[in-house]
């Protein structure tokens, strides 16, 4: 049985099926609503008046803890402070004072509404949608990789498709490799959806001008695109493995996708939380080392090291032996060797096992 052949016949078995498309779906409209909340946060925010507290003389008197608001947009506006609750007089208020933490207070405000319009606008529109698309993306190609390789050890059909000569490596091979163009396509997809968006939501906001769509932002969109899909790939070859390993047991699909999806999860909520624990901790200086290799952290490392956000569950920041997330070189690298061991594990261990009648 030839690669195109084989190709072809594992995606007739594998369109028919809702629940993948379903989560394709999922992704993908995720990655436009990214756009749409930062938009709509935006609109929310731009006409919230600026409000602080009022700064008094040192020598005035004092109500405890009493914090008088002020509405610093009017302040700043010209609009003149008319009265303060007994016993304080207008005479008691620190006026610099007080405008120089209204000041502080509406540059805060502005620094937050331009970050929320270069998430909203092209091109940081692609990027900030994607580094948050990919984190979903991540479960849903490891979910994916066990219903297509998985599911025919349930089914007790594998051994038949074997005795049609297609090769164990072959085989697997196919399968793996459609689930990686799966998620490229789904990345595509996505990537139109999210430049609609942000063309729709730029056009609703008449201050708010088009970015620039050079050759170079191009290039970087292209390249956000990428980041995202090879982030999934060390997942992929995770879930083909375990996939391969629990096969002989009936429920052998439902603890690979348990065990795939779940190591994620917990690397995201508690390895930050680890290392925060073990911070100053002689006996555990090692972990900081050890953390540099792992996988989780360089997967963060790869979508949100550049723009130094780190994201929940991964307070990196002052971490044993690293105080930043590792370079794009050393995350790619490590993403790298996890799929090829990994990955060669899978293989190994698919050529080398048994075929059983169905499991589960």
């Amino acid at each position: 049985m030839s690669w195109l052949t084989l190709a072809r016949w594992e995606w007739f078995k594998l369109r028919g099926r809702r629940v993948i498309w379903i989560l394709l779906g999922i992704l993908t409209v995720f990655s436009s609503l990214m756009v749409v909340i930062r938009y709509a946060d935006y609109e929310f925010q731009k006409n919230r008046d600026v409000v602080d507290e009022i700064i008094f003389l040192p020598d005035a008197p004092v109500l405890g803890t009493l914090e008088i608001e002020l509405n610093c947009t009017e302040f700043l506006a010209g609009v003149p402070i008319t009265e303060v609750p007994e016993p304080y007089t207008l005479d008691d208020i620190d006026l610099p004072g007080t405008g120089r933490k209204c000041r502080q207070e509406a540059e805060g405000i502005q620094s937050r509404l331009d970050k929320l319009v270069d998430a909203f606008t092209m091109p940081g529109a692609v990027e900030k949608a994607l580094r948050w698309s990919a984190l979903i993306s991540i479960p849903i190609a490891a979910f994916l990789t066990v219903l297509v390789v998985g599911s025919e050890y349930g089914w007790g059909t594998l051994r038949t498709t074997l005795m049609k000569g297609p090769g164990r490596w072959r085989l697997l091979s196919v399968k793996v490799g459609l689930v990686a163009v799966l998620m490229a396509a789904a990345w595509l997809m996505a990537l139109v959806l999210i430049i609609a968006s942000s063309l729709v939501t730029t056009a609703l906001v008449s201050e708010v001008g088009h970015g620039d769509l050079d050759a170079s932002a191009y290039g970087l969109i292209l390249r956000d695109v990428g980041r995202a899909w090879f982030a999934s790939l060390p997942y992929i070859a995770l879930a083909a493995l375990l996939s391969v390993l629990f096969s002989r047991w009936a429920g052998g699909t439902l603890a690979a996708t348990g065990l795939s999806v779940g190591y994620f999860l917990i690397e995201l909520f508690t390895v930050g939380r680890l290392i925060k624990l073990f911070d100053g901790v002689a006996a555990f200086r090692w972990f900081g080392s050890f953390v540099e290799y792992d996988l989780g952290w360089n997967t963060a490392a790869w979508l949100f090291g550049r723009g130094g956000e780190p994201i929940p569950g991964f307070a990196l920041a002052g971490a044993i032996g690293t105080a930043e997330y590792p370079g794009d070189a050393h995350a790619f690298l490590v993403q790298l060797a996890f799929v090829l061991i990994l990955g060669g594990l899978a293989f190994w261990l698919f050529r080398r096992r048994d075929v059983t009648g169905p499991s589960g």
